[in-house]
């Protein structure tokens, strides 16, 4: 005796229909996450460079506020000053103040 293969049957298909409609739902909702994740990934990847850049340029900055530092700690800056702002001199020099 051969066996027979049976048909199967309508709430087999019935299932099996639920079971492919419940799996096409999941994988939408995951393809529209994985959109929304690589959307924002994006951002976030953008925002890091910009973030990058500022730590850059206040870096270069901190390298100028030390140099400035430097420069207004030295004694050629405090002579500067002294003269300029204070018209202090030497002892020793002389100075000449044209005549109006």
């Amino acid at each position: 005796m051969a066996k027979r293969k049976k048909k199967p049957s309508s709430s087999n298909r019935r299932g099996m229909a639920a079971i492919a409609l419940v799996v096409m739902v999941l994988l939408v909702g995951l393809l529209v996450q994985s959109q929304k994740l690589s959307m924002q990934n994006r951002q976030y990847e953008a925002r890091k460079s910009e973030l990058q850049e500022q730590i850059n340029d206040e870096e270069l900055r901190a390298g100028e506020i030390a140099n400035l530092d430097e420069y207004v700690n030295s004694t050629e800056y405090i002579e500067k000053v002294a003269r300029e702002k204070l018209g202090l001199v030497y002892e020793d020099e002389i100075l000449f103040q044209a005549e109006n």
